[in-house]
C-alpha cells in the first residue's frame, strides 16, 4: 500500500534557508554556496542574515570554507562573526571586511601576515572582539593559532571542513579546523561582548588588498537555519521527520519510527513525542537537533488506496473527499477527485479548514498494456522450408491453435495457425494462412528444331519463378565434345540458348546431352541432364 500520511501545524514558520543579505562582490553559487569574493584585489564581500538570533541559545553551525589557491600572494581571509549592528557592514583590506565593528565578536581566518597587526607567519586562526585585529592587543580573545594542525597554509585549493559551537548555558564557544579542535574559549558574549543584549546578526565577511584570493562559504548545517520545527500530528498519521547537514544520523527514541538511521524517518507515535536526533558531521563529531511530534486534533478522513494499475485506454477516479477541506494534486488539480488515465505517481495534499491538520497521501498507478498479436500476411513457403511464429506481447496467456502455451511456434507444413493471448484487460487473436509447395520446377525441353522459323528454334530452360540463376548450361554430342556453354544466365533466355552450332557451323540432327547447374529461389542448387533431339 502506497500510503503516505503527513500532518502538521498550519501557521508554523520555517527558516528562510539560504536567506541572507550580501553586500559588495558576494553572489549565491547554489543552494548552499556563497562566493565572498574574487581573486581580484581590492575586493569584499559578506553575507549577514537578516534575522537575528539570541546568543542565549546554543549553537552549531557546520560548513566548509575555501580560502583560495595562492599561498604567498594570497590574501586577506574570512571572517565569522556576530554583531547588531547592521546587515551592510563589509569592507576591503587587511581588516578582512570586519576591522572596527563595534560591538562584535569574530572568529579570523586570516591568511596573510600583516606585521602591523602582530600576524604570526602561518596562516591562523583567531577571536576578535570589537573588530580588533591586532593580536598584541587586548582585541585578541583566543589565538593566533596556525588554522591547520598540520600545514601552516590554507590556501591550497581545497575546502576545509569548519564547525563552531556555542554552549549558551557554559558561555564556551569551540572552532573546529579539519575535524580538530583549534580553539575552545569561555567567554560571556552577552554581557562582556554585547552589553547584556543577546539579539546578534550573524555572517561572513571576506576581503583583498593589494593581494587577493578566492573565499568561498558552503552550509551543510547551522541551527539558526536547519533547526527543526516541533509539529502536530492528527491521530492515527504520520509526519515525515527532515534533519539535514549530517553524514550519518540516529534517532531516540526510534519507537513510532520507519527507519532510526536515516535523515528523514516518518514518525507515527501514537502519543506527543520528543525525538532526538545525533548526526555526525565528515569529521564523525557528533551535534543534535530535537523535534517535539505532538499528537493532537481530529484525524482527516480520506484514503486513495492502495497502489494499483489500470487497463489501458481506462481511467481511475482518485477521491481525497473530506468536509470542510482544500486539496492540492501533484497534477496541479484542486478538486477532492481526479481521474488517473496515465501511469505515475498520484499525490494530494488535503487541507482541514475547520482545524489545524494537513494530510497527504500517495497512491502510484501502473497501466497494463491492452494485449496485441500480428502474425504478419499469409505466406508461401519452400518445401524443406520453416516459419517460426512468435508471440511478442509478454505478461499475458498465449495459446496457439493446438493449444500449446510456448513463445514461438514453428510451422512445417501447410494449413491455418492461429494464436491468442489475453490478461485480465482483454483477448485477441490473430491467424496466418502458411502454404507450402516446390520451388524447384524448371521446364527442360526434349527437342527443338533451329531451322529459322521463329518457332523451337533455340535450346534454353524455362520456368514459372522457381529459378533464380543458372550457374551452368553445356551441350555434348555422343562422343562426349562440348558443343556449346552458358555461364550465370537467366532462365527462358531465349538469346542465350543453343542455336544448333558448333564454331559457327550448324550441326547434324541428331540426339544430344545437356548438363545444368540451377540455383533456385530457396536457394538450394541442383544438377539437372538429360536428352535433346535436335530436329531439322
Amino acid at each position: 500500500m502506497a500510503r503516505f500520511l503527513s500532518i502538521f501545524l498550519l501557521g508554523i514558520s520555517t527558516a528562510l534557508q539560504g536567506q541572507f543579505i550580501l553586500n559588495g562582490e558576494a553572489v549565491q553559487t547554489d543552494n548552499s554556496c556563497y562566493r565572498l569574493t574574487n581573486p581580484a584585489n581590492w575586493s569584499s564581500g559578506s553575507i549577514w542574515n537578516p534575522d537575528k538570533v539570541s546568543l542565549d541559545e546554543s549553537f552549531e553551525v557546520v560548513m566548509d570554507i575555501y580560502l583560495g589557491c595562492k599561498d604567498q600572494d594570497g590574501a586577506d581571509g574570512i571572517v565569522f562573526g556576530f554583531q547588531p549592528v547592521s546587515t551592510s557592514i563589509g569592507s576591503a583590506g587587511g581588516g578582512i571586511g570586519f576591522q572596527g565593528i563595534t560591538p562584535s565578536l569574530g572568529i579570523e581566518f586570516d591568511t596573510w601576515q600583516n606585521v602591523n597587526l602582530t600576524d604570526p607567519e602561518y596562516d591562523h586562526i583567531a577571536v576578535i572582539k570589537n573588530g580588533n585585529l591586532d593580536h598584541a592587543s587586548a582585541g585578541t580573545l583566543e589565538g593566533p593559532i596556525q588554522a591547520s594542525a598540520s600545514n601552516p597554509n590554507i590556501e591550497d585549493c581545497s575546502f576545509h571542513s569548519l564547525r563552531v559551537s556555542w554552549n549558551a548555558p557554559g558561555n564556551l564557544l569551540t572552532v573546529y579546523f579539519d575535524c580538530e579542535i583549534r580553539l575552545s574559549l569561555n567567554v560571556d558574549m552577552v554581557n562582556d561582548i554585547f552589553g547584556g543584549d543577546p539579539e546578534v546578526f550573524w555572517g561572513f565577511t571576506s576581503a583583498t588588498g593589494a593581494a587577493n584570493n578566492l573565499h568561498q562559504v558552503c552550509f551543510n548545517y547551522t541551527s539558526f537555519l536547519d533547526q527543526m520545527p516541533d509539529v502536530v500530528m492528527c491521530p492515527g498519521g504520520q509526519v515525515q521527520l527532515r534533519a539535514t547537514g549530517g553524514s550519518s544520523y540516529s534517532w531516540t527514541p526510534a519507537e513510532g519510527l520507519s527507519n532510526p538511521r536515516v535523515a528523514n524517518p516518518l514518525a507515527s507515535p501514537v502519543q506527543t513525542t520528543a525525538y532526538t536526533v545525533e548526526m555526525r558531521d565528515v569529521c564523525g563529531i557528533p551535534f543534535y537537533d530535537d523535534v517535539i511530534v505532538e499528537v493532537a486534533g481530529d484525524s482527516v478522513f480520506f484514503d486513495l488506496g492502495p497502489d494499483t494499475s489500470i487497463c489501458e485506454g481506462q481511467s481511475l477516479r482518485l477521491d481525497a473527499s473530506s468536509s470542510n477541506s482544500t486539496y492540492e494534486w501533484n497534477t496541479g488539480q484542486t478538486g477532492a477527485q481526479v481521474l488517473a488515465s496515465q501511469a505515475g505517481r498520484y499525490a494530494v495534499t488535503v487541507t482541514k479548514t475547520d482545524t489545524f491538520c494537513i494530510a497527504e497521501d500517495v497512491v502510484q498507478v501502473g497501466l497494463i498494456p491492452l494485449p496485441k498479436v500480428n502474425l504478419g500476411q499469409d505466406t508461401l513457403l519452400c518445401e524443406g522450408q520453416s516459419l517460426l511464429l512468435r508471440s511478442t506481447f509478454g505478461g499475458g496467456e498465449v495459446r496457439w491453435q493446438d493449444g500449446s502455451a510456448a513463445d514461438t511456434f514453428r510451422v512445417q507444413r501447410s494449413g491455418r495457425y492461429e494464436l491468442t493471448v489475453s490478461n485480465e484487460c482483454a483477448t485477441v487473436s490473430d491467424a496466418i494462412q502458411v502454404d507450402i509447395e516446390s520451388c524447384s520446377e524448371v521446364y527442360l525441353p526434349n527437342a527443338f528444331s533451329p531451322n529459322d522459323d521463329g518457332r523451337n528454334d533455340r535450346f534454353f530452360l524455362y520456368d514459372g519463378g522457381d529459378v533464380s540463376l543458372i550457374k551452368t548450361l553445356a551441350i555434348f554430342d555422343r562422343w562426349g565434345n562440348q558443343l556449346f556453354l552458358r555461364t550465370n544466365i537467366l532462365p527462358n533466355d531465349y538469346q542465350n540458348g543453343w542455336d544448333g552450332t558448333f564454331k559457327g557451323r550448324p550441326v547434324n540432327s541428331g540426339v544430344y546431352v545437356f548438363f545444368a547447374e540451377i540455383v533456385f529461389r530457396d536457394g538450394h542448387s541442383e544438377v539437372r541432364s538429360g536428352d535433346v533431339s535436335l530436329l531439322r
